[in-house]
């Protein structure tokens, strides 16, 4: 019922069909004319003129040209019949006109509702597809996020952990390190960058020893001619197919450099499957943190991240890193500044380097002005991150400075937006490490 109605009010889709209306309603619409009353008795009586309807109908349901078309056609065929009675003379030249005109209005009307309809119509399509599609993304996302909690859940190791298990293999082992934390440490760059099949490889004397130190996934090859290869320890950074779109004709999709912060190339990880999804800038700056970390470890002489109050050359190195990590993968780092107000608040501050996580770098030295102070390196590190570890430094060894003056705190300054700031602070707090080192040496 409801298609029939539709049909009546809205016409035929097809345009024979609406073609074939258009001569049929003219056809009846002129004969109703011709068999009126109104032909016969027009001087004589007023009568409702029934055949407009016809062209005013066929305006309506489909416009201008379709309506001014059965016009014509029942003016031409009135006209014609007419003319063959000899009755030419007549003629209902003023209907005609006033048929004409109405069904030119209401064939205006038609075409501009139309076009307006059908721009909403074509609105609510567009609407309707990227509603679907946001929908059909969101699902996507949705599942996606499950699975990586999934993943995440099923993690009994976290980041700052393997790091600091790292650190422990390293300093247990006076030589050869690289074999001790080689399988942990590929397994963590496995974790974090998607690796599937690659190998890690000790470089000696600027070149890379083919005997791999550790591999995980099937073939695996070495390929010294590897352009990719040959271009990541030349460069000495980390290179991704993901971040440079395409290679020379590479077998490798990830070239990891372990570099110190003395710039040395300790090793390399080469890996020829890795995860697509996981090679984000994110993901990148923390495999070339952990491979800078490791490689502090396998170094000769291990760079702990403690370091003595002279060394603050060696605090710049690390300062250096953070800012590459920066500039290369976009991933700030901050740096937090603990002073005591007298010696004997020393201890308190030694405490926190008891607890200091894998990753971060302890400068435990002395201020301007002479009292104890710690500078901590927090590398790949928001600000919110910075914070939280503000926060939990002041609840496990009570340095809350808002209520006591034991304490000052500088910080957290971000390597990103205020780097001067943080070279003047090493440089003034290394100098006075420097002047007393000077001082001892007069009076020794």
């Amino acid at each position: 019922m409801n298609t029939l109605r539709n049909r009546i009010i809205s016409g035929f889709k097809q345009d024979g069909a609406a073609w074939l209306e258009t001569f049929i309603v003219s056809g009846i619409a002129t004969y109703l004319w011709l068999h009126s009353e109104a032909l016969t008795a027009l001087s004589q009586e007023q009568h409702f003129f029934w055949p407009l309807f016809g062209p005013l109908l066929v305006a309506l349901r489909y416009g201008f040209a379709k309506g001014f078309t059965c016009a014509l056609l029942i003016t031409a065929g009135l006209a014609s019949v007419m003319n063959a009675n000899g009755t030419l003379s007549m003629y209902p030249l003023a209907m005609v006109v006033g048929m004409a005109l109405v069904t030119m209005i209401a064939g205006e009307f038609h075409d501009h509702w139309h076009a307006k309809t059908q721009k909403y119509i074509l609105d609510h399509q567009y609407m309707k597809q990227k509603l679907d599609s946001f929908t059909h993304n969101y699902h996507l996302l949705k599942v996606s996020h499950d699975q990586l909690e999934q993943r995440t859940a099923g993690q009994t190791v976290s980041l700052r952990a393997s790091i600091s298990n790292l650190h422990k293999i390293a300093t247990s082992h006076n030589s050869n390190r690289l074999a001790h934390i080689g399988h942990p440490l590929l397994n963590l760059l496995a974790e974090i960058g998607g690796l599937e099949v690659a190998g890690l490889y000790a470089v000696k004397r600027g070149k890379v020893d083919p005997v791999p130190q550790a591999t995980i996934g099937d073939h695996h090859q070495l390929v010294e001619t590897d352009p990719m290869l040959q271009d990541m320890v030349k460069q000495r950074t980390l290179l991704s197919v993901a971040k440079l779109a395409s290679h020379r004709e590479s077998r490798y999709q990830l070239c990891i450099p372990l570099l110190d912060t003395q710039k040395t190339l300790q090793a390399i990880v080469i890996a020829e499957s890795a995860k697509f999804f996981l090679q984000t800038p994110a993901n990148n700056a923390l495999l070339a943190l952990v491979a800078n970390h490791a490689a502090n470890l396998i170094s000769n002489s291990i760079v702990t991240p403690l370091i003595q109050p002279q060394q603050s050359d060696l605090f710049l190195s690390y300062l250096s890193q953070a800012e590459h990590n920066h500039r290369q993968h976009s991933v700030d780092s901050h740096l937090v500044v603990y002073t005591a107000a007298s010696p004997s608040q020393k201890m308190r501050l030694e405490a926190i380097t008891n607890h200091r996580r894998g990753a971060d770098i302890y400068w435990l030295c002395q201020s301007p002005q002479g009292k104890p102070a710690l500078l901590v390196l927090l590398p790949l590190s928001s600000k919110a991150n910075a914070q939280q570890y503000i926060q939990r430094v002041e609840q496990l060894f009570g340095l809350n400075t808002g209520t006591t003056s034991d304490f000052g705190i500088q910080g957290p300054l971000s390597v990103a937006n205020e780097l001067p700031q943080i070279k003047s602070l090493i440089y003034e707090y290394g100098r006075f490490d420097e002047n007393l080192a000077i001082h001892s040496s007069s009076h020794s």
